[in-house]
């Protein structure tokens, strides 16, 4: 049995700790014993209140010693509240003691910033959410900050971006374990829409572009990648004039139709590559409508053919 813990302290952000434990205690479901022991832990234990009020029953630091820590994991919080636990020598040097012997360490969301300071990160790649990316860098130069990833694997030390993306890296974590099929398995317990790799990036186009006048009209299109999406076909699905709905749709959305459309439709085909699907029916169900149509998007975007980027991603 491997054993998870996760730091955390007045403040912490609570789906950076519930979301993740709940993959690692999910997987029980799926094999003859439980594969991991999850331990919530904070400076002195006890009741630890996190954002949103929820309180967490811990044990203290003191508890854990001599355990065989496996996971060692920080989460993201309250800036105020992060700067108090990254101020704690007793915390400091517990988790970087445990992270010398544990397997792997790393932290979720802004939790990046305690591993940060206390010289974990020095010389690695890593990611944090996308509002604190710039500021980690800012403070950190010597840590190569990627902002889009939604988590990175740099040695033994893995980061993931904000909140719920702690689920995603958790998911990674247990394949690397466990393999693809428990990984799955848990991730259909969970009712996720799909397990997504930790080079994608934090920004969704259909998600960015919710919130406007072209709300549902983007939620259509993100169904339908197989329509007809023309500059024409849209416009008069939007009830506007082409030029008229070209400029408006560019302006609101930050991309014209034909480039939103084509994000559209390579994120979707990146999913299909990385399940596993071979380029050619990739093509067609996502409305490229040949393999030389995605091909030339593919190598736009990604500077890799689709069979490159299946060879290298694909589980």
């Amino acid at each position: 049995m491997r054993t998870v813990v996760f730091l955390i302290y007045e403040g912490a952000q609570l789906l950076d700790v519930s979301g993740a434990a709940s993959v690692f205690a999910e997987a029980a479901e799926f094999m003859p014993e439980p594969p991991y022991e999850v331990v919530i832990a904070s400076e002195t234990g006890g009741p630890v209140a996190t954002r949103g009020g929820v309180t967490l029953m811990t044990l203290p630091l003191s508890a854990l010693a001599g355990t065989d820590t496996d996971t060692l994991l920080v989460p993201g919080g309250l800036p105020q509240a992060l700067g108090r636990l990254i101020c704690s020598r007793a915390v400091q040097d517990w988790y970087t003691a445990t992270a010398a012997r544990a397997r792997r360490f790393g932290s979720t969301c802004t939790g990046a910033f305690a591993l940060a300071a206390w010289g974990l990160l020095d010389g690695r790649r890593a990611a944090t959410h996308w509002q604190a990316a710039s500021e980690l860098a800012r403070r950190f130069p010597a840590i190569a900050v990627d902002p889009e990833a939604l988590f990175v694997e740099d040695g033994p030390v893995w980061t993931s971006a904000g909140v719920s993306t702690g689920i995603d890296m958790a998911l990674a974590l247990l394949e690397r374990d466990l393999g693809r099929e428990i990984a799955s398995k848990v991730a259909r317990r969970l009712v996720l829409q799909m397990r997504r790799a930790g080079h994608q990036s934090q920004f969704s186009a259909v998600l960015e572009a919710q919130g406007g006048t072209y709300a549902d009209l983007v939620s259509w299109i993100g169904d339908n990648l197989m329509a007809d999406l023309t500059l024409d076909a849209l416009a008069a699905r939007a009830g506007q004039a082409p030029r008229s709905f070209h400029r408006r749709f560019t302006a609101e959305v930050g991309a014209t139709p034909a480039a939103f459309v084509e994000r559209l439709r390579l994120d979707r085909a990146r999913t299909l590559l990385e399940a596993g699907q071979a380029p050619k029916p990739v093509a067609m169900a996502t409305g490229f409508g040949s393999l030389d149509r995605l091909g030339r998007a593919f190598r736009r975007a990604y500077a890799l053919s689709p069979s490159a980027y299946r060879a290298l991603h694909a589980g």
